[in-house]
């Protein structure tokens, strides 16, 4: 099977390749022209690029790694390798600025300048600068356009080669011209200079590596989700920067009690705003409901849906008398329940909604079982019969000829039927409601073998 690689993938690797060759050929003729030169300025140049090679093969091994996706033992996937990476690369910067200072202290003291400065000294040095600078600007667009921790690192030292170079041939400059001085001193500045830029740099990456997240970053996730105003409360907010991905983890309380849809759509429009304002994020959500100001039914469902027992709720019927309230609910039980087991679960579900209405009057709890599911046959192509007989039934509450689109189901010898009507579009739908209660009652008492009626409502063009 091919494997697949993101665009960011793909940029970073070539980024790589080209480090790698450019790197390769530095050493090369560094190497060759401090050897004949004997400059500690240029020794250091030949070393400092020797590394970078190593810094490459870092920056390799971190972009094949901490582009993998998640698994199990990383369930934020592997973007730490590219930070711990990075701290590696700069240790071993730090480590080569110090052995040039030492080197330098130790040729300033013992007098150590005898040196071999020729032409094709400063052409390397020009070659190797023009080449950094074309690299320094393909890193950088990288290491901006994916926030890189290793690219940022890779262009720091690429960065740091360009002024090393400057300065080396500076002092090769003067060298050249007697002041031997000028060596060992340049060396020691390209070193400050590095430890300098890198500092920064390891100090992020050591606060990243040790789970540290900006308060500004905090801050705005808040002020972000200030701005929605289904909220009613965050409760917690975790952020977890791993390489260049903020996994956020978000607790927050809804205004009210909502259907899964409705919840479902808040929290997508979370994480798109989210997103938006912090690219780069991966948004998790937790959401909780607020019911002290719920209606009352609302209040009722949710809590007897908390009833493990309880299946499923439907027909709450709540009625206003003065300041008190009576309310009639159906909850379906597992059709296995023993009658003294729903009783009891009953009067525990009347005592624990109490709690929650105080203004409670009467409570009236219907008790049905789960309905499994009911094998049907659609018999409407051959009912056209039936049909006719119920379209004259009714006539004297509708015209028949604005009844369409029945589906007549059976099983054994029941039916369920269904149709669309077309009322008076000025009709209100208290009227339209009581009209089809009518026809339902007047089909039921004609036909005994019809157990079920639905029909839909559409005005009249």
């Amino acid at each position: 099977m091919e494997e697949k690689y993101s665009n960011e993938e793909i940029q970073k690797r070539r980024i790589s390749l080209f480090s790698l060759v450019v790197s390769i050929f530095l050493v090369t003729f560094k190497i060759a022209i401090a050897y004949l030169t004997n400059s500690l300025g240029v020794y250091s140049e030949a070393l400092n690029n020797g590394l970078d090679l190593v810094a490459v093969f870092i920056t390799f091994f971190a972009v094949r790694v901490s582009t993998k996706p998640a698994d199990k033992d990383h369930p934020y996937g592997h973007g730490k390798y590219e930070n711990f990476s990075a701290l590696l690369e700069i240790t071993i910067l730090f480590v080569l600025c110090f052995y040039i200072i030492f080197k330098s202290i130790g040729r300033l003291i013992y007098k150590n300048f005898e040196l071999n400065i020729t032409w094709y000294t400063f052409l390397i040095l020009i070659v190797s600068m023009a080449l950094n600078v074309i690299r320094v600007t393909y890193i950088g667009k990288a290491a901006k356009k994916y926030n890189s921790p290793i690219l940022k690192s890779n262009f720091i030292n690429y960065t740091g080669d360009i002024f090393s170079s400057l300065i080396v041939l500076t002092g090769l400059y003067f060298a050249r011209r007697g002041a031997y001085i000028a060596d060992p001193i340049s060396s020691m500045i390209v070193s400050i200079l590095i430890i300098g830029f890198s500092s920064r740099l390891a100090f992020q990456t050591i606060k990243n590596l040790l789970g540290y997240v900006p308060k500004e970053l905090t801050d705005k996730t808040v002020n972000i989700l200030a701005q929605i105003p289904e909220l009613k409360s965050i409760n917690q907010v975790k952020i977890h920067q791993v390489g260049n991905v903020n996994f956020i983890n978000l607790d927050v309380s809804l205004k009210s009690s909502l259907h899964l849809s409705q919840t479902e759509k808040i929290k997508e429009k979370i994480r798109k705003i989210v997103s938006q304002e912090i690219p780069g994020s991966e948004v998790a959500i937790e959401t909780t409901s607020c019911s002290l100001k719920e209606p009352v039914a609302d209040k009722i469902k949710e809590l007897l849906l908390n009833l493990p027992e309880i299946k499923d709720v439907h027909n709450i019927f709540v009625y206003k008398i003065n300041d008190l309230v009576d309310a009639s609910i159906h909850i379906e039980l597992n059709k296995y329940v023993k009658l003294e087991e729903a009783e009891n679960l009953t009067k525990f579900a009347e005592k624990e909604i109490k709690k929650v209405i105080k203004n409670l009057h009467r409570i009236y709890i219907h008790i049905e079982c789960v309905k499994d599911e009911e094998v049907w046959d659609d018999v409407t192509s051959k009912s056209e019969k039936m049909i006719a007989n119920i379209k004259k039934e009714i006539s004297r509450f509708v015209d028949p000829a604005t009844c369409h689109n029945f589906s007549v189901l059976k099983q054994n010898d029941k039916y369920h039927i269904a149709f669309h009507c077309r009322f008076n579009k000025d009709l209100d739908v208290e009227r339209a409601h009581q009209i089809t209660t009518d026809i339902e009652n007047q089909i039921k008492n004609r036909f005994n073998e019809i157990s079920e009626i639905v029909i839909h409502v559409e005005p009249a063009s």
